[in-house]
Formats: C-alpha cells, structure tokens, sequence
C-alpha cells in the first residue's frame, strides 16, 4: 500500500470513457451518494527529481470479472474496486475483507470467490514535461498476470510478482487515455504442497488465494537513455562504512560513468560520497557498488527508530553532467550479526522475542500503514521485538504488499525476519535450475523489497521443511551435531535432499543480499541459526527452562525458538488430530473440550476452573 497516497472521496457519479472516447452512463454501475471516482493527476501523490517522476494510480478503478479470455476490452458491465486490494470474495481462514466494492448489475449476484479473471480500468494523462522519456506502469505486487492495453491497444504484460512494462510508444502527453488491465489470477503450480503443518507436506490444487492487484500502481517516467534502476543501501556499524549496490540501464559501450550520493538528515547534508569511473563493462550482472568510510551521529536502533537518513544518488557521464537522479532511498545505520550464541545489533547484545506478523495475510486495512503501525506498537508493549512475516511460501496470492508493514516497521522499531521463496515450489533438476527455474528472479523481488528497511535484519526461508527427528532434543541444540552424514551412510535421504535444496536456495537470497542473517524455519541445525519449532505445551516453567541447559554452555550458534512458548490452540484442548477417522490440523470442523484450567491454573489458581460459557457449551456437546 503505498505511502501518503490521496485518496479522494467525493459526491456524483462519474461517466465512464470507453476505449473509442464514448461515455456511456449505462455501462457503468452506480455509485452511492457521496462515493465518486476520482482520477486527477493533479491530486495524486507523486515523487518528482529533476531527471524523473512517479504518480500513484491507487484508488478506486472500474472493474469487472469475466468467465472468458478476450483481447477486447469490454465497453460495458463495469463495476468499482479499490486498488491496492484482492478482489472481492476471498476465501481463506485468516483473511478478513476491508474494501467495498461497487458490482454492476450484470453480475453482482456472480459468486465472485470462485473468479479467476477480470478486467480494471481507468484514466491516465500523461504530463507533457514527460516528453521523450521513458514511460511505464508499474505494478508494485501482482497476483499473477496482467495485460496492459492503452485506449485499447494492447502494450505488454506484467507477471508475478510485479513490474513494470514500457506505454512510451502508446502515449500522447498531455491529453487523457483510457489504461485498461486484463488479469489472470495463476498459481505458480497447478500442485502445491503446504508445510504449514510441520508433521509433513499436505498436496492439495494450486489456487491463487488473494487475487489481482495487491500492491500499489503507478506511472512512471525515467530517461530514455542511462538511468538507474534500483539502489541497495548496506550500512556496517563494525567497518563504520556504508557501500552503494546499483542496478543501472541503457550504459553505452565504450562511455564513461560516475555515481554520486548525497545523504541529508531532515534535509541537511551529512555526508557525500562518490565512485571512480567506471564503464558497462564493471558491472556485475547490470550492478556496481562503491562504499566509502562513515561514522554517523546516529545509529537506528529498537529505541531509536526515528533515527533515519534519504540517499540520493545520481549518475554523471564522464564530463559531470547528471543523466540521472533517483528518488530518495530511506535507510537506518545499523547492522545485525552474530557472535557465538548471541546476536548482537550495533554492539549490543540482543534477546529477540519473536513472534508471528499477519497483517499481510489479514487484508487491505491491516498491511496498510496505520493498521501495520498499530500491529507492532500493541506487540512491541508486550516485550515482542522481533515479527516473522507468516507467509510461509511466496507462491502467487500468498500475501498482500509488503511496502507499508515495512516502513512501519522501521518507524516503530520492529524487528522483522522476511519471508523468501520456498525451494519445494520450484523445479531443480535441470543442470542451470538455479539460474532458470524461476526462483532466482522471486528471490530477487523478495530481496529488493526488503533490502533498504533497516527493521528488517533477517531472511527466513524453507519454512518447516528440513527438520529431523533430533531437531529438538536437548543434548543436541548446540549447532555442532550433525544431522545430515554423507549421502552414503544410514542416513534419511528426504531429509538429506531437502537440506541441500535448502541450502542452494539460501546461496541464491546470500548473493543478492550478503549482510542480513538467514535461517530456515523450523530446521534444527540448519544454517546461521539452530530453529526449533517445539510446542512443549504443559511442561512446567523450570523443565522449559532446563531445556537449553546444554545449549547454554556448549552451543555454538543462536537458538531462534520460531515457534515455541505458551501452547498451541489445539493443545489447550482434548483434540489429538483425530475425528472420526479424519486427520485435520488447525481448521478441523468440529468442538472438542477446552482444557484452558490445566495450563491457567499454575498462573490464575483456582479461577481457572471457572467454567466460561463456551466449555459449557462444548461439554453439554461431548457428553
């Protein structure tokens, strides 16, 4: 959800523009009295330096479902969907719909849950002083495809997760066209397997969960020749230097470069920094990077997250003239690593204690800033200081944008591990699978998303996929037992292949982002990190305690208990799995007694024998 953004609200109903330039009031579903769609350029918000500019498109489009694939854009039957959301009717446990959205007649009695194609639609003008630019739309986080067409004409296509395609030669700066989107909600397998249960993978159809557009749209304008495409910020509070990762486009061969960054506090500059030359020939996979040393008067930190920088960074031809400027890029000085059994941020010693991040999954109204924001400060006064985002895969519709959960984060001062793809969703047998199955360029997205927030210090991949039997035992928590013996030995090759799958996923996200830790969930000793996903349930207080009493004087790496603490929900009650010979998990239909005094009472005494009117319920349906 993208930040600051207008959104305008007014009264009347506006006429729709149909590809031809026809207005046709009767195409168009009503609007309610006070609810309006409002597309002035004007009024939308917009990040502008002297060689580029974006504009949000978010807000309310038309919008309508279609049973069939077309390449004409209807001129009827529209309806109104706010963007940034999933399409209306989504179902799954957790997610909660936020948005209204406006059907049209023709189809508002259609059960909008089992669509899996439809159509968006609204004006765009193009600013004049964007001529000879390079022009695009971009779409922030998609779920899974789209078709871009222009007054019609179709232009290009964007696939999951997002990006961006090129209307430069579709454009007429300065006067108002009809952007049309035809979107596909695909699931990147038509099988997948959920390791949402730790016990083993379930196989059930690939769907696509929460559908079309999921992040922020906009209009892009960048120069037509070399620019800058994407800028890392890496900060090192035990080098005190700072390094400059660049992604950069249409370099000429044979010409010369520099890069230069001016980093300002509340608008006043702290520090600059520059490269040497260099030409396309110094780039490494389309990337150059330059550091410099700095010691900055203040560090981001849990207590200190107000405590952030802008980087602008600019690229010079070898005379000094700018070609281009990007938009400024927020970061925090701060840096996160390990010694021995602790992780250490900025010097200090850190105990983390970790807990789950929804919003991304819930719905629009919590992965937008204020409900994120209000998320973390409810956790944070609890003791939590660390959130793991629970999207355990990455797979198309498995989450909302990221944008705004992030920047909360990094304003509250939240800790954040990051979700990256899970290898089992991608096929690695091919001799360049690593380069060409796809995981590498999802990998890629993930990384760029997260990769200038400094609230987010972790990366946390192949969630309950590579544990083993010993993953939990006390005596071998220590990060020095090995659980994976040579291939050729009495070993479990499952989980052998699984461990090297894992780790072959992990190079690919340490390669595009060497300087944040990276653990696999639940995985033993597995990695920087031994992770457990342990539910000791009713054990008391001091065998919990004892049980990283090896750990504690012979471990050798941290312990992240990523799942481990009061519990679980099924624990808190009489049911095992098991109901009437079916195996459910956490979503079984059905009651099963409330055993809520067993665990209360070592805390409530007696009051936890109370009965509450739901065990009442509950036992009346047992007995």
């Amino acid at each position: 959800m993208a930040r600051r953004h207008v959104v305008l609200i007014a009264t009347g109903c506006m006429l729709a523009a149909t590809a031809a330039g026809h207005c046709e009031a009767q195409s168009i579903a009503a609007l309610p009295e006070g609810v309006e769609a409002v597309w002035d350029m004007s009024k939308a918000y917009r990040e502008t330096t002297a060689t580029r500019e974006r504009i949000c498109i978010n807000g309310m489009w038309r919008w309508q479902p279609v049973a069939e694939k077309t390449d004409e854009v209807p001129t009827g039957g529209w309806g109104f969907l706010k963007v940034p959301a999933p399409w209306p009717g989504t179902s799954f446990w957790m997610h909660r719909d936020s948005q209204t959205h406006y059907p049209h007649p023709r189809w508002q009695d259609e059960n909008l849950s089992a669509v899996d194609m439809a159509w968006y639609q609204r004006e765009i003008s193009v600013p004049t002083e964007w001529a000879g630019r390079r022009i695009c739309i971009s779409l922030a986080y998609l779920n899974s495809y789209a078709a871009v067409y222009i007054d019609g004409t179709n232009v290009g296509e964007v696939y999951f997760p997002g990006g961006e395609v090129e209307i430069t030669d579709a454009c007429r700066p300065g006067t108002t066209q009809v952007l049309s989107l035809y979107t596909v909600a695909l699931p990147l397998n038509e099988e997948i397997i959920s390791y949402a249960d730790a016990t083993g993978g379930t196989r059930s159809r690939g769907r696509v969960i929460r559908r079309g557009l999921c992040g922020d749209a906009f209009l892009v304008s960048t120069p037509a020749a070399a620019h800058i495409d994407d800028v890392r910020v890496a900060t090192s509070v035990r080098q005190w230097q700072i390094t400059v990762d660049v992604a950069l486009e249409g370099l000429q061969p044979g010409a010369g470069y520099r890069l230069r960054a001016v980093i300002t506090d509340n608008g006043r500059t702290v520090q600059e920094l520059a490269s040497d030359q260099f030409g396309p020939a110094d780039l490494d996979d389309g990337r150059f990077a330059f550091a410099g040393q700095w010691r900055p008067d203040k560090l981001w930190d849990l207590h200190t997250p107000q405590n952030t920088y802008d980087l602008q960074l600019s690229l010079l031809d070898a005379g000094g003239a700018v070609l281009d400027t990007h938009q400024p890029v927020r970061f925090g000085f701060r840096e996160l690593w390990i010694e021995g059994r602790d992780f250490v941020l900025n010097g200090t010693r850190l105990y983390c204690c970790a807990v789950p991040l929804d919003n991304a999954q819930i719905g629009a109204s919590a992965a937008c800033y204020q409900g994120a924001r209000e998320s973390m400060l409810r956790h944070k006064a609890l003791g939590v200081n660390l959130m793991y985002t629970h999207n355990y895969d990455c797979l198309p519709g498995s989450h909302l944008g990221f944008d705004e959960i992030l920047r909360a984060a990094d304003d509250v001062g939240m800790l954040i591990s990051f979700s990256m793809p899970h290898v089992k969703d991608y096929e690695w047998e091919a001799p360049d699978a690593d380069a060409t199955n796809g995981y590498a360029r999802h990998a890629e997205f993930y990384v760029r998303q997260a990769q200038n927030h400094p609230s987010v210090v972790m990366y946390s991949m192949n969630h309950n996929y590579t544990g083993y039997s010993q993953d939990m035992n006390p005596d071998r928590i220590d990060g020095i037992y090995n659980p994976f013996p040579d291939p050729s030995g009495e070993s479990d090759l499952r989980y052998d292949r699984s461990a090297r799958l894992a780790r072959r996923g992990e190079a690919i996200v340490r390669g595009l982002d060497p300087t944040r830790v990276i653990y696999h969930h639940s995985s033993g000793n597995n990695g920087q990190l031994h992770t457990i996903n342990c539910y000791l349930n009713f054990v008391p207080i001091q065998e919990r305690s004892d049980w990283f009493e090896h750990w504690a004087t012979e471990g050798v790496k941290p312990v992240f208990l990523c799942e481990y603490g009061v519990p679980i929900r099924m624990s808190w009650t009489m049911h095992r799995g098991w109901y009437e010979g079916k195996r459910y998990w956490t979503n079984g239909k059905l009651k099963y007694q409330f055993c809520t005094a067993e665990w209360g009472s070592q805390f409530l005494g007696d009051r936890a024998y109370a009965l509450t009117e739901p065990e009442r319920e509950d036992l009346r349906w047992e007995a």
